[in-house]
């Protein structure tokens, strides 16, 4: 095994978070190392001319190779466990930039009342209002507090959008149920596709507030916190999956890793998997033992271990570093690691074709909609309603490329509204619709939150490992009823603007279907290293600074008590911001204690 010269700090992976805190810390004077599992990549010449459907949106070019590593999943406690064989539910990344170079690049700031969830429904519900079995928890952090992180990424990386409540005023146009923003968006919103804006007419009949999505994506040049400007978009299509060619899209390799490198201070390896982090007789991390691509064992020694990886690994990797002091994991002494998993209820529930009409969705991005948030959270009143919670709705999303453009288009045999109970088309029926109707349907997508319970966990597997003969990560998970009702009620009111759009057809799933982990649905799994007030409630503190050892800290959407109806990024780049600036200002005047 060879040994490396001890840094300050060392980081698994190099995605968003790593590249916020290696640019605040190298900046500072300190040293850091990232890991990374995948290759090397960049804009020039990595993504320029990256237009292959094949090997990126079914091949998953930039995804974990899941013949070495995968997930195991189970609906319930008592079901066997199996392996994900192939890309289904989610699609973390492998490679420099992590997940954020192929995403989707929606950005949400959380709602204040998302922040305090559970003393948000007590308060106005009572507690019995709460589903059975939840492990509901109030963030230990609130929006007031992220507020001027979420404003410095936001400014930082440019994204685009307008903004619905400045300073407390509310604005017609934008989001006018989040929370207080400061500024207002560095950029105008990008473009929106025509049926975005077939969809905001229809909302605004019915008294709703359609606003456009606001997006990590250049609407025009833009000079970031790097001093280099970048190019706007040019609504390709080929953005989810793909990383940007013209670098409109932001991500760490954007602006956060090169002004890590140019400091002298920061070193990335990749094609390295990090098998543990190591600890000494006191329970505190050493560094990290990882095997690179050959095969060859290592150890990087270091005083901070950051897990910075997708939320699933981190999890996995608390629970693989054990010693006499912590026999269970990292994190794991009161056998909390792995609790609160929570998933997404992504979902289209209905489908509208509009035959004769061409919409040119094979260009833009998925952040080319516009959106409604009046029944997202507790924005509506739930007192007469049989679950909590709700979702973002939104309509037009583009990026319609030849090989995923079947997948959801309607059969000419469908329904009108009942379900998606149709025949499948074969042969000259389903070209005769290819012909027809490719870019004539349009489907109506929500977002919706998922609460933790009892019954829903990260573990390690007794069964499967991976190639380096360690246990997969056991994914227990399923909807509840919660979940069922939530989506009825929010199918229903899908279905009621899409009739006010105007489709000759229709098609609808108006129940929710269990959950399975072999149809994709989103990226953004949430839980099982959450923080909290204190260790009896947490794995972690607001900082991600593990309690039961104060020298690792976990960053991103592991961190989440429960996951609210929108897309996790925006809040765990915030939270990095916020944690960076904390052991700059306190950690590293006081190493290896908690910070308050």
């Amino acid at each position: 095994m060879t040994t490396f010269d001890k840094v300050d700090v060392v980081t698994v992976g190099a995605g968003w978070t790593a590249g916020i805190m290696a640019q605040q810390w190298t900046a500072a004077g300190l040293n850091v190392v990232s890991l990374e599992q995948g290759p090397a990549r960049w804009t020039y010449p990595d993504f320029q001319h990256n237009h292959d459907q094949l090997r990126y949106s079914k091949r998953y070019e930039m995804m974990v190779d899941l013949s070495k590593q995968s997930w195991t999943w189970r609906p319930n406690p008592t079901a066997p466990s199996l392996p994900m064989r192939q890309y289904g539910s989610f699609h973390p990344g492998a490679g420099l930039g992590g997940a954020g170079v192929h995403w989707s690049a929606m950005v949400w700031r959380y709602l204040p009342s998302d922040f305090r969830y559970r003393s948000h429904h007590i308060e106005r519900y009572s507690e019995e209002k709460l589903p059975e079995g939840n492990r509901i928890r109030d963030w230990p952090v609130s929006y007031e507090e992220l507020e001027t992180y979420y404003d410095q990424w936001e400014y930082d990386t440019g994204v685009s959008g307008t903004a619905g409540n400045l300073n407390g005023v509310q604005l017609e146009g934008g989001n006018i149920f989040e929370g207080p923003r400061r500024r207002a968006f560095p950029l105008p919103p990008i473009a929106r596709t025509i049926p975005a804006e077939m969809f905001a007419d229809a909302c605004r009949n019915f008294g709703y507030h359609p606003f456009p999505q606001p997006a990590s994506i250049l609407s025009q040049s833009y000079r970031d916190l790097s001093g280099n400007t970048r190019s706007g978009c040019l609504y390709c299509g080929f953005c989810t999956r793909f990383g940007c060619e013209v670098d409109a899209k932001s991500s760490a390799l954007t602006a956060h890793i090169p002004l890590a490198l140019e400091t002298g201070n920061y070193e990335i390896r990749t094609s390295c998997h990090v098998t543990r982090v190591n600890l000494n007789s006191d329970g505190l991390a050493t560094g990290v033992t990882y095997v690179d691509a050959n095969g060859r064992e290592h150890e990087q020694p270091a005083d901070m271990v950051i897990l910075s990886a997708f939320t699933l690994e981190n999890v996995r990797l608390l629970l693989l570093s054990r010693n006499s002091v912590h026999p269970n994991g990292i994190g794991n002494d009161r056998n909390l690691v792995g609790t609160n998993y929570t998933y997404q209820l992504w979902a289209s529930p209905v489908t509208g074709v509009f035959e004769g009409r061409r919409f040119n969705l094979f260009t833009g991005n998925t952040a080319t909609v516009n959106v409604i948030y009046d029944l997202n959270a507790d924005n509506f009143d739930h007192s007469d309603l049989d679950f909590v919670g709700g979702g973002s709705i939104f309509c037009g999303v583009g990026e319609r490329d030849p090989l995923t453009s079947v997948s959801g288009m309607p059969s000419l045999a469908g329904t009108n509204g009942g379900g998606r109970d149709s025949p499948p088309e074969w042969g000259n029926d389903l070209k005769e619709n290819l012909r027809r109707n490719w870019d004539s349907f349009v489907p109506i997508l929500m977002q919706g939150e998922s609460l933790p319970y009892d019954d829903q966990f990260l573990d390690l597997d007794p069964t499967y490992r991976d190639a380096w003969g360690q246990p997969l990560l056991r994914i227990t998970f399923d909807w509840h009823q919660n979940d069922y009702k939530l989506y009825r009620y929010m199918a229903q009111r899908c279905r009621e603007i899409l009739m006010e759009m105007g489709p000759t057809r229709v098609e609808a799933q108006m129940e929710l279907e269990p959950y399975n982990i072999h149809e994709y649905r989103s990226t953004h799994p949430t839980g099982g290293a959450i923080m909290g007030t204190d260790p009896g409630n947490s794995v972690t503190n607001k900082y991600g600074q593990v309690w039961d050892t104060p020298n690792v800290f976990v960053t991103g959407a592991a961190l989440y008590p429960q996951n609210p109806g929108a897309n996790p990024t925006a809040t765990l780049c915030a939270l990095a911001y916020m944690t960076a600036q904390a052991v700059l200002e306190e950690y590293l005047d006081a190493p290896n204690e908690l910070m308050v």
